[in-house]
């Protein structure tokens, strides 16, 4: 499993911190073998962080925060250095969501874990990686993003931000989560094409 994946992006060093009891994880395709081998690791030099229970935890309540609609559907399992969480949606049988908070948007993946490792990732990187980004930044700042960061957008996508190597920054990741929640409530429900000044955070 995950043998396309790794072979274009080997596991970083270290040690996993897998759950103690990985029975209750074997319901959900790939997840339990996945947390096995990389809990708490990336994987491609820092593309893709697998989480550690403790992680999930602090991911899945940044999420709730900017979308508590999807609250009671949203597990989190990894992230890419982008910040952009990979969740189990808990509605459609353990198939998967992509939350992104620079975008402001939900998306649903009709795939599994094994799927979205071997298949979406490896066939269409830059959707599921931006490996494109990922590469151009990489070459400017070789030093790897810390756990508890990500390599976030200055200015949200949302907001006419850049998807540009200019627009990024090393960011803790509960301070980015939180800046862009907040910047999401207040213009979510604005018409599109509307004219955005004065947004404040609290």
């Amino acid at each position: 499993m995950f043998d396309r994946f790794t072979a274009l992006y080997p596991l970083d060093a270290g040690e996993a911190s897998p759950p103690a009891t990985i029975a209750p994880l074997r319901q959900v395709p790939g997840l339990a073998e996945l947390v096995t081998m990389a809990a708490g690791l990336s994987f491609g030099d820092g593309i893709l962080r697998v989480f550690t229970d403790d992680e999930a935890r602090r991911a899945q309540s940044l999420a709730n925060a900017m979308w508590p609609e999807w609250a009671p559907r949203i597990r989190p399992f990894a992230q890419d250095w982008l910040g952009r969480l990979y969740a189990l949606d808990l509605h459609r049988n353990a198939l998967l969501l992509l939350l992104d908070s620079a975008v402001g948007d939900v998306y649903e993946l009709d795939c599994v874990i094994p799927d979205l490792l071997d298949e979406y990732m490896v066939d269409d990187p830059g959707t599921f990686l931006a490996q494109h980004l990922f590469g151009a930044w990489r070459a400017l700042h070789p030093e790897r993003t810390p756990a508890g960061a990500c390599v976030g957008f200055r200015t949200p996508v949302f907001l006419g931000g850049a998807e540009a190597v200019e627009n990024l920054e090393v960011v803790d990741e509960e301070v980015y989560w939180s800046v862009h929640g907040q910047l999401w409530a207040k213009v979510k429900d604005l018409p599109a094409g509307t004219s955005i000044s004065g947004v404040e955070i609290s």
